[in-house]
């Protein structure tokens, strides 16, 4: 039977707060940023237990983030030339794992490298905050934790974009 997590940003957190409730509404992961002017460190935990920490490079040829936590050191990089939002993993226990989104940004996959889809989120459209249901198809500890940390990454690139085309 599948768990169901949600993913929602805080709208008037000054440092950057996401929290991923399960079906019960209860608190299961929390995402924090700090304050920093060009790229912050968000820190993943699961209850007071420090899970992650999240970084994204600053000079780089495409959009990557600094993973590094329980499931060791890795990268996630953004695909160049995709129309949708496509990310890929380089290094660590899920290396070469897909994060696939659709052109309207409301839909994602996570994957292993063998093609094993980990999880699937639908976006809520019309909501006051960012809110998407994650569908968990794997159940394993460190496959939840990295369907989180996918799906937070997710929700920083999309902002980050949408920030620089509000200066364009």
């Amino acid at each position: 039977m599948p768990k169901f997590l949600s993913v929602a940003n805080k709208l008037l957190s000054l440092r950057g707060a996401i929290r991923i409730t399960d079906e019960n509404d209860s608190l299961a992961y929390e995402a924090k940023g700090e304050f920093a002017l060009f790229a912050p460190t968000w820190t993943f935990f699961q209850g007071d237990f420090q899970v992650a920490t999240v970084r994204r490079r600053i000079f780089a040829w495409r959009q990557s983030w600094e993973v590094n936590g329980v499931l060791g050191e890795f990268l996630i990089k953004r695909k160049i030339l995709s129309f949708t939002r496509q990310m890929y993993v380089e290094g660590g226990p899920y290396e070469g794992a897909t994060i696939s989104g659709n052109i309207f940004d409301q839909r994602f996959n996570v994957a292993k490298a063998d093609g094993t889809v980990l999880g699937k989120a639908a976006g809520k459209i019309l909501t006051f905050r960012d809110r998407h249901n994650v569908e968990l198809l794997s159940q394993a500890a460190d496959d939840v934790t990295f369907t989180v940390i996918a799906m937070v990454v997710l929700q920083l690139a999309r902002k980050r974009d949408e920030s620089t085309e509000d200066r364009d």
